[in-house]
């Protein structure tokens, strides 16, 4: 269907942010920062509204047709449905202004801050129209009035919904769980082409990290490095969804060298929780998100630290970081429009690496994403940030709206993250962990990274 133009916010920020959305290139970066230019809270709420009331209007009426559904009763205790007791779609379905302030139902109800109990779409054929029923009764009445062929309703705890909507209707009732997965997925234009932006403020920040401006070798322990990045977000006014992770990867001969506890090294790779001086030799990687304009990024990058007397990163290591990226531009191909999270594994899984790769496995997800809503009084709603559409395996938080088995559509974002395992010279059995994890859009024409950090040029700590 034909989709409705954006009409731009005309301030000078969000202006030079969809300008810069597509300047990838090297030359292009050098014009100016992301850092420099994270627009305002005030400009964050009225984009992000924007970008709301443009979804409500357009992806609403294109989600019901795509799936062959005529009214979508949405409830104010989903939150079962979606596996999170907090309701995200419920919440991100409520009207509200541009300070995210939701608009006080038609209908009175006592102690609830008046948000309704229902809310209702309603395909005429011209048009979606937007219901608010205030109780089962007035369900019931809605639905003989407007005959609907296919009602998309929570298929848990719903026995009063059924009898609402009667014989007939209850007949004609499918599950509401894709349906309102696919509202949570569907991105706008605007948003896909504001992530770049968002991504290149997280990558800037790795840059900053990665350097001699914050990493002191034998000096810096993975811990300090892991608090400045905190810090760093919250200098900047951002928000995050996950401590970050940083770990070091260390060749056999100098975890034998080095008086840092060698049971802190599995596998030659600290965890999580282990704190170690960063060392000479090391690679050192990160796993970290920033939460902006209610888009989340998930960035997997590394830096080497030199040597004594070296100037540039080894060549077998730069020939390691080119082959990690050879075989994520394959697994990138098996995103096909119409397969299922598990396809798409099931088809990863048939391609034969080239000779130098240790392992491999492709894994994804969408990323976190959150859309803010205050009750009337002030109050925000705790919805969490939500994980919602296809991914590589069952799930992975108990937030997570997922499943292997939901389908790949058009204007959905993937925290793209395969992990690859290259051999080395002088690393071992097991070789370097080079696995750079990206955001990444699926298009009409096929998946296509978002501001891509790593393709061929690691960070240098000296």
């Amino acid at each position: 269907m034909k989709r409705t133009a954006f009409t731009p916010l005309l301030t000078a920020s969000i202006l030079s942010v969809v300008l810069l959305a597509f300047a990838g290139s090297p030359a292009a970066q050098q014009v100016g920062k992301d850092v420099d230019n994270i627009l305002s809270l005030r400009e964050r709420a009225e984009l992000m509204q924007k970008w709301w009331e443009w979804r409500r209007e357009n992806v609403i009426p294109e989600i019901l047709r795509e799936q062959g559904i005529d009214m979508w009763i949405v409830r104010d205790d989903e939150g079962e449905l979606f596996f999170n007791n907090e309701s995200p779609v419920y919440v991100s379905l409520l009207p509200a202004n541009y300070e995210g302030m939701t608009f006080a139902s038609q209908h009175e109800r006592p102690g609830s801050q008046r948000t309704p109990w229902f809310m209702a779409f309603f395909d005429t054929g011209s048009e979606i129209e937007y219901i608010e029923p205030h109780t089962y009764e007035d369900v019931t009445a809605m639905v003989n009035q407007r005959d609907p062929q296919v009602v998309a309703i929570a298929d848990f705890d719903n026995d009063r919904m059924l009898a609402a909507l009667g014989e007939k209707y209850a007949a004609r009732a499918v599950s509401s769980w894709t349906i309102g997965v696919r509202w949570l997925e569907t991105m706008t234009p605007e948003q896909i082409s504001v992530y770049r932006h968002v991504q290149g403020v997280a990558n800037e920040i790795i840059v900053e990290g990665f350097s001699n401006r914050v990493i002191i070798p034998d000096v810096t322990t993975t811990d300090d490095l892991n608090w400045w990045f905190r810090h760093r977000m919250l200098e900047l006014g951002l928000e995050y969804e996950n401590h970050p992770t940083i770990t070091v990867q260390r060749r056999p001969e100098l975890i034998a060298k080095y008086d840092d506890p060698p049971e802190n090294f599995r596998r030659g790779r600290t965890s999580n929780g282990k704190s170690v001086t960063i060392r000479r030799g090391d690679v050192v990687s990160c796993d970290a998100d920033i939460m902006l304009l209610g888009l989340t990024t998930d960035s997997h990058q590394h830096a080497y630290v030199l040597l004594e007397g070296e100037s540039d990163v080894p060549e077998a290591m730069k020939e390691g970081l080119r082959k990690v990226n050879r075989i994520q531009d394959l697994f990138a191909k098996e995103f096909v429009l119409g397969r299922t999270g598990e396809e798409i594994v099931t088809a990863a899984e048939a391609i034969v690496p080239e000779e130098g790769i240790i392992s491999t496995a492709l894994g994804f997800h969408p990323p976190p994403t959150f859309n803010r809503r205050y009750l009337v009084g002030g109050f925000m709603f705790p919805t969490k940030p939500y994980v919602a559409g296809m991914t590589s395996g069952e799930g992975y938080y108990p937030t997570s709206i997922v499943s292997n088995n939901h389908k790949l559509y058009v204007d959905t974002l993937y925290a793209f993250e395969p992990h690859t395992r290259v051999a080395v010279p002088g690393w071992g059995p097991n070789g370097i962990e080079l696995g750079i994890g990206q955001i990444a859009v699926m298009t009409a024409d096929g998946l296509r990274y978002l501001d891509r950090p790593q393709e061929s040029e690691w960070h240098v700590i000296k």
